[in-house]
């Protein structure tokens, strides 16, 4: 049975940025929505072209605030599962960023998290370490500075099978999300599902179902949960009853999970494959078996070497990322 990914913390960069200071306050706000918008309606890198277009290379205030969308519009093909675009983005805005702040300013933190993510999630692990090394070098100023580290660490930990030390890193960003209070917002969702994934490979059965358990009702609850982040949970807590042998449990989560994908208008190819293989795997041993005909053939068709040489496992996908607020 196949499990889900990526983590990625976090919201809106500029947006969070207003405790301290957005470089062109009130036009840079709207700058963020116009690209969030444009990202929308056409992708990532469409939006990207266009706002670099309009960026005045003379204008630091407009640099900077550049610098920042870019790492929001990262952020957000991340999550949506667009990697490479993900990574492109990130390293745009690191360029534009670096120009305008010392190396060790917190403001780099988010970008390199959004690098070290992609990175990770394209199995990039010795780029991803690369960039993960270099947010250790940045100065850390508040709790939201140390989630981000911490997740990273967590992320690196768990793929070396470091499965003990990773869990404590997860436990360290939870406890500093706390301390932001954030700790009933999707951050700490995401974290609760990298958590129970670590379980199950564990085979920690009942810590998995507590865990996903309060991965679900932060998904249903939070104001900042996204379709996708109810997805990924309800996904792997199938895989969970999947090991628990709760077959019609699994199937119920699962459907769910495809129903919330179907429903988005680009979703992440990685895991609505990994999905199908799943629910496919689960309808047969529900005896479904022309549904389940069904899924794998959508499967296949999806992306047909992923899913038929590569499906990703989603317990090494939920403890992946999702960008944390900052």
């Amino acid at each position: 049975m196949r499990c889900i990914g990526m983590i990625l913390i976090g919201a809106c960069c500029v947006c969070a940025q207003e405790g301290r200071h957005v470089p062109g306050g009130a036009a840079c706000l709207q700058r963020y929505r116009t690209v969030m918008a444009q990202a929308a309606n056409r992708g990532f890198a469409e939006a990207a072209t266009e706002l670099l277009a309009a960026a005045n290379g003379n204008d630091r205030t407009e640099l900077s605030c550049t610098g920042l969308v870019l790492t929001d519009l990262a952020s957000r093909a991340a999550v949506s599962g667009w990697l490479a675009d993900a990574a492109t983005l990130a390293e745009r805005a690191l360029r534009l960023l670096e120009h305008e702040y010392p190396p060790d300013d917190p403001v780099l933190l988010r970008p390199l998290h959004v690098l070290a993510a992609s990175r990770f999630g394209n199995g990039e692990t010795a780029r991803a370490r690369e960039a993960f090394q270099r947010m250790q070098l940045i100065r850390i100023e508040r709790p939201e500075d140390r989630v981000l580290v911490h997740d990273v660490g967590a992320w690196l930990l768990e793929n070396e099978g470091r499965y003990r030390e990773a869990e404590s890193e997860y436990a360290g960003a939870l406890y500093e999300l706390e301390r932001a209070g954030l700790g009933n917002t999707m951050d700490a969702g995401a974290i609760f599902n990298a958590l129970g994934s670590l379980f199950i490979k564990e085979h920690r059965l009942d810590d998995a179902s507590r865990a996903l358990d309060r991965a679900v009702a932060i998904s249903t609850s939070a104001t900042d949960a996204v379709p996708v982040d109810r997805m990924k949970t309800l996904h792997i807590r199938g895989v969970l009853h999947t090991r628990q042998r709760e077959w019609a449990q699994a199937e119920r989560d699962m459907r769910d999970a495809l129903s919330i994908a179907d429903g988005e208008p680009r979703p992440d190819p990685v895991a609505l494959a990994s999905l199908l293989i799943d629910y496919a795997q689960v309808l047969r041993r529900n005896h479904h078996s022309r549904e389940a005909r069904s899924i794998e053939v959508r499967a296949a068709g999806l992306h047909g070497s992923f899913a038929t040489n590569a499906v990703v496992d989603v317990t090494e996908l939920a403890g992946s990322p999702r960008p944390v607020k900052r």
